[in-house]
């Protein structure tokens, strides 16, 4: 694109609207000058890598008058500039900040441009991924489903990618596992209720889900999944299972923990199984053992850097990208470049606290993504919203 033809900033203003927890975000609205406006505001995660934001105190009008200060306004600019710019000022703006700025300018644009142009490749047939449905969840943010365990979320990993029957046997699978949870005896973790089994044992709420899928004959047709999200078990001592039976482990005893239930449960799919700074052990387990899937996410954070390394010293077999976590458009797609050229499988994956925007669709089928991590469908609306326009963008031209 000539410099002529690249859009400009003519204003950038902003509006509070509500999350999915109902709580008030901010939204950025960016008009460029031949009118194109788009809009952007970003999710948040509730388990949240050692590499985001905690808590940027910034006002949006401090940011907007920066980028006034700075010339970006009126300037001949395109995504991957305004992207570097943000970059560069990301600590600054807070990383959410500057992903639903980036979100509004690209959205801008995609009211002249298409999809296609935007991601620099031809009109194609959309191929839809395979979900990554959440089950069961458990840790300290446990609302949907809520079980007693460490771990965060229990997924089940369709096999297929026909979405129509995939829902259709999720639904089933819902269902039944409702009916099931209502005669567990109730406790509370966190002030929430969640449902507690015969045994204080991670191994307990895997054989609920697994003994369900099979009730139902369903058993060949979806892999088994764990979002363990680690860095949240770390102590100085080790890895404590605190929710649990209090347990604690070394890195090398938490390896054997996994491969024991890679074994008993023929786990396919491990998310986050150490903290993002054991290295080595992420590195040993994915070596010794050729069963489970082993999945960076809070370990990568979406950055392109991080996942060259992780790829280049063996340390996972797949990526998560999640745009908030990258920052940008531009440091989004750079991640999956990075995961597909390193030979990661890239699974996309929405945020536990989100909006209504649909960019992470529109980003899993253009990239190819293999898989998607998404729900819980029946609680979180959100997340219909992201499947239907999935489902829009894969059907037949």
């Amino acid at each position: 694109m000539q410099e002529g033809d690249m859009p400009k900033v003519r204003t950038i203003q902003y509006r509070t609207i509500l999350n999915s927890h109902v709580r008030f975000t901010t939204e950025f609205i960016l008009r460029l000058e031949d009118g194109s406006t788009g809009t952007g505001a970003a999710p948040q995660g509730e388990t949240i890598s050692i590499y985001e934001d905690r808590k940027v105190s910034i006002t949006p009008e401090t940011i907007i008058q920066a980028i006034q200060n700075d010339g970006i306004m009126g300037k001949s600019i395109s995504q991957v500039e305004f992207d570097q710019y943000l970059q560069q000022n990301i600590s600054t703006f807070g990383r959410n900040n500057a992903y639903s700025l980036s979100l509004a300018f690209f959205n801008a644009e995609r009211q002249t441009r298409s999809a296609f142009e935007l991601f620099d490749r031809q009109p194609s047939q959309l191929r839809p991924p395979r979900l990554c449905l959440n089950i069961l969840n458990g840790g300290w943010h446990a609302y949907t489903n809520p079980v007693l365990s460490d771990f965060s979320e229990f997924m089940l990993v369709a096999k297929s990618d026909d979405i129509q029957e995939v829902i259709g046997e999720h639904n089933k699978i819902q269902k039944a596992v409702k009916a099931r949870l209502n005669t567990q005896t109730k406790t509370v973790v966190s002030g929430n209720p969640v449902n507690i089994f015969s045994k204080k044992d991670n191994r307990a709420p895997i054989e609920f889900l697994l003994d369900t899928v099979e009730s139902l004959g369903l058993s060949g047709k979806y892999d088994l999944m764990i979002d363990a999200s680690a860095g949240d078990l770390w102590t100085p001592e080790g890895y404590r299972l605190a929710i649990t039976d209090n347990s604690t482990y070394s890195s090398e005893q938490f390896m054997e923990y996994w491969k024991g239930l890679i074994r008993e449960y023929h786990l396919r799919f491990l998310e986050d199984p150490f903290r993002e700074q054991d290295a080595e052990t992420w590195r040993a387990l994915t070596t010794s053992q050729e069963d489970v899937i082993v999945i960076g996410d809070n370990y990568y954070s979406s950055s392109a850097e991080r996942i060259e390394i992780g790829a280049a010293g063996h340390h996972t077999h797949a990526a998560i990208i999640k745009p908030n976590q990258a920052g940008t458009i531009t440091a989004t797609r750079r991640a999956v470049e990075a995961a597909q050229h390193t030979g990661q499988i890239v699974i996309t994956s929405h945020r536990s606290i989100s909006t209504e925007e649909t960019f992470i669709s529109l980003l899993t089928c253009m990239v190819g993504a293999q898989y998607i991590k998404i729900g819980p469908l029946e609680t979180d609306y959100s997340s219909v919203v992201r499947l239907n326009e999935i489902i829009r963008l894969t059907e037949p031209l």
